[in-house]
């Protein structure tokens, strides 16, 4: 359609609505008066269906404002292992709420509400018009999100939990406000929100928030903690201390600024420090020094916080709590699915996936491990105390502090997570899983994934001759951890070796977009997501990537059951204690999984996990003949980058280190590293590895494993026995120091006669000493199974 046409129709248009604007206007006061009737009518058919549930929940809601109220009547829930242990039992509130009658000795908490949320909560009626209208006219003129709901308005909404936020909603919110202001007074609707609001972390109430962030009552909390905890409000998940700490202290100080401002809201305003407004910055320093909250610039301009707060208050409801991180997940999903009344009145079991036996085992392991690191730091520390380096010390001990890690184990056969240790608990920086929400690079431990899908595409088999030479791809010219090359090898060797240059090679014939396409099946994450996380690069083939221990697991497990889906998952069932079922998984079937990898590639991959952990590889275990069962593995080990060195002191080291390990049915993720970001001494062998060999050899010992890291499957596949030093046939060798049974081929792929991997082309055969410049490094260690220690233990 031309220029002309639409300034003609335009035109025409002008003209009609000129002609006819009576009657358009007309048209339009009708149309828009049914369009208010149906949104104000149906918006009241909504309230009269929910009104007996509003007043149930309001019955709740006031018996806790009065002295009625008992907080022993509330039963508990109850959280049992996969074997029907008790592992956690904890109760919605174990502690008296806050009531009318004792509403004005919380002074600074509803000093801070009512100047951040709500300062004419007094004069209005449930709605304050004026303060809406001018949230809508900043909504709609600057496209900033301006709030102008009031307390009473919040409340109702809690209380009807209608779920999405649209005009329709809204109006039946209005009625319930209304119904509130008619039946309560304001102290009792004030009493009745501060018991309800969510605070973040599953927090619902002040008195359990002040507890949880804070370690006491409501009732003592100074204008700084008050503001702190206000200030989370708008966005709970978002804003609170221990999930975001730098945005919850910029929030803290705008909370004080208002209090300043309005110190007549204050119950009582003589009780106010004077000359308040004036010492807002003086009070937060206060309030840092108390909480020992530390500032550390990371890698560019980001700002990391660590703190005490929430420190003490991870455990505030269990009475058992024998696996604490993987328990407060579980916490969470039942306040979340459940309504407070269920929460108050059933009590409920909760039947999850966890092992107590091996959860057990993991978290001495975990605990062994980080010591260890933490011991080799000390010594470093005395070092510097002794030649009276003092600011070095300081350094050291930060270090020390910080050191983290965690463990998960899934079983890959069903998706069941049977041991979870989200950190090591020496020091409660924050209240983070690491196990699940802590992204970092895994540097090596990626190459699993990228060597399956170069068998996948048919690029190479386990025994073909690759060359670990000077490569340069599109500018990009990966270095070894390890100084220089080391020329011709088998590409079992290349993987147990952990060789860069291979690695990279890889991920360019296989393509860099089909490699985060297949992590985005496998992982559940949508495009967003994965541009987010994964630079569409090739030093995503040396684990520049983010993943959680978690999903470096699921990737893992995926691979350990031959390519089909696996989705992690942590309860069966719930039900209440007369045995009616509240939830429920549908029962697992193998059959409806969905085959995101081939079969063959995944099991020839197992096979060269297995030659990680044999004398090539970068973690050579020493097992006794009799103690063997199979296990498999990939380390991984991410440098330290220069700025980071710099800014500690010029010490050199390692950020992360993992290890992925494969025992049959159980596919295990660690991983060690500085909470700061701080370099410390190891590599994913030396640490993360002799962790999960601790860990799995007691599994061995106490529960056992099946025969074969490979189930049985139907697939286009040949086995063979060949020999580790020529890749040749074993029939074929005459003397084999290291033969291989059972390795699995493509058909036609498989060797036919002896192969050579000649050795005498490598261009440096020199041992690994690292590499500044590699993004991830290999350190080779040989362990021997932890006995002496673990098994005094048990006797």
């Amino acid at each position: 359609m031309n220029k002309d046409r639409i300034l003609a129709i335009l035109s025409s248009l002008f003209h009609y609505t000129q002609k006819n604007w009576r009657s358009l206007l007309k048209y339009s006061i009708v149309a828009g008066a049914i369009i208010a009737a149906f949104l104000i009518g149906g918006s009241y058919v909504v309230w009269l269906t929910k009104q007996e549930d509003v007043i149930r929940n309001l019955e709740t809601f006031q018996r806790e404002v009065s002295d009625a109220y008992d907080p022993n009547a509330i039963k508990p829930i109850r959280i049992l292992d996969k074997n029907g242990k008790l592992i956690g039992e904890f109760s919605r509130r174990k502690f008296r709420p806050i009531r009318t009658d004792n509403l004005a000795n919380h002074g600074n908490l509803i000093w801070a509400l009512l100047s951040s949320e709500d300062r004419d909560f007094y004069e209005h009626n449930g709605v304050n018009f004026t303060a809406l209208a001018r949230a809508i006219v900043v909504n709609l003129t600057t496209f900033r999100k301006q709030g102008g709901s009031t307390l009473t308005q919040q409340l109702a909404k809690l209380t009807l939990d209608l779920g999405a936020r649209n005009v329709f909603n809204k109006l039946t919110e209005f009625y319930c406000t209304f119904y509130l202001e008619s039946r309560f007074d304001k102290n009792t609707i004030l009493a009745m929100y501060l018991n309800r609001i969510f605070l973040g972390e599953g927090n619902t109430g002040v008195e359990e928030a002040s507890r949880y962030y804070f370690n006491k009552p409501a009732y003592e909390l100074t204008p700084a903690e008050a503001a702190l905890l206000i200030g989370t409000i708008p966005a709970p998940s978002n804003y609170n201390a221990v999930r975001n700490p730098v945005i919850a202290l910029k929030r803290q100080k705008m909370v004080m600024t208002v209090m300043g401002q309005n110190k007549n809201l204050h119950p009582n305003p003589k009780s106010i420090e004077r000359d308040f407004e004036k010492k807002v910055d003086s009070n937060i320093r206060k309030f840092r020094a108390a909480y020992s909250v530390e500032e550390t610039k990371e890698e560019g301009d980001k700002i990391s916080i660590i703190s005490d707060i929430g420190k003490y208050g991870f455990d505030k409801d269990f009475t058992v709590n024998l696996a604490p991180d993987f328990n407060f997940g579980i916490r969470q999903f039942v306040i979340e699915n459940f309504s407070e009344v269920d929460l108050e009145s059933r009590g409920m079991n909760v039947y999850t996936t966890l092992d107590y036996d091996k959860q057990e085992a993991a978290e001495r392991s975990l605990r062994e491990g980080i010591e260890s690191v933490r011991k080799k730091l000390t010594e470093e520390k005395l070092a510097y105390l002794k030649a009276g380096k003092t600011d070095e010390v300081s350094i050291e001990n930060k270090i020390i502090e910080n050191m983290n890690g965690s463990l998960i184990s899934i079983n890959p056969s069903n998706g069941y997570v049977e041991a979870m240790v989200g950190s090591y608990k020496i020091s409660n920086i924050f209240r983070l899983n690491r196990a699940i929400s802590a992204v970092r690079q895994p540097g090596s431990a990626i190459k699993g994934l990228i060597y399956l899908l170069a068998f996948e595409k048919r690029l190479a088999t386990p025994t073909s001759i690759v060359v670990d030479e000077p490569v340069q791809i599109r500018g990009y010219a990966p270095k070894n951890w390890y100084k220089g090359y080391r020329g011709q090898m088998q590409v079992r060797v290349a993987f147990a070796q952990s060789v860069n240059t291979v690695a990279v090679r890889f991920m360019d014939e296989i393509g860099v977009s089909d490699f985060i396409s297949t992590l985005g099946k496998i992982l559940d994450l949508d495009r967003s997501e994965l541009n987010r996380r994964f630079q569409p690069n090739l030093t995503l083939a040396l684990g520049s990537g983010e993943v959680s221990p978690k999903e470096l697991a699921t990737i893992y497990a995926t691979i350990a059951n031959l390519g089909k889906k696996v989705k992690p998952i942590e309860i069966l069932r719930i039900t209440d204690f007369e045995g009616s079922e509240l939830f429920s998984i549908p029962p697992f079937d193998p059959k409806d999984a969905e085959q995101i990898l081939d079969p063959v590639a995944c099991a020839m991959t197992l096979n060269l996990l297995e030659a990680v952990v044999s004398e090539e590889g970068t973690l050579k275990v020493a097992v006794k003949e009799g103690d063997k069962f199979p296990l498999g593995g990939k380390t991984g080990t991410v440098q330290s980058p220069k700025e980071a060195q710099q800014r500690w002191g010029k010490r050199k080291g390692v950020r992360d280190v993992w290890f992925a390990g494969v025992n049959p049915n159980l596919v295990t993720s660690v991983w060690v590293g500085n909470d700061v970001g701080a370099p410390f001494p190891g590599s994913g062998s030396a640490n993360s590895g002799s962790i999960w060999f601790r860990y799995v050899s007691h599994v061995a010992r106490t529960i056992g494993f099946g025969e074969s890291l490979i189930p049985s499957f139907n697939g286009d596949y040949v086995k063979v026995d060949i020999c580790a030093e020529t890749g040749g046939l074993l029939s074929n060798e005459a003397d084999c120091k290291h033969p291989l049974y059972g390795q699995y081929y493509y058909v036609g792929d498989q060797p036919t006669s002896n192969a050579s991997t000649n050795t005498a082309n490598q261009t440096d055969t020199t041992s690994p000493s690292g590499s500044e410049e590699a993004l991830s490094g290999e350190d080779a260690v040989e362990l021997d199974l932890p006995e002496t220690r673990e098994n005094s233990s048990e006797e």
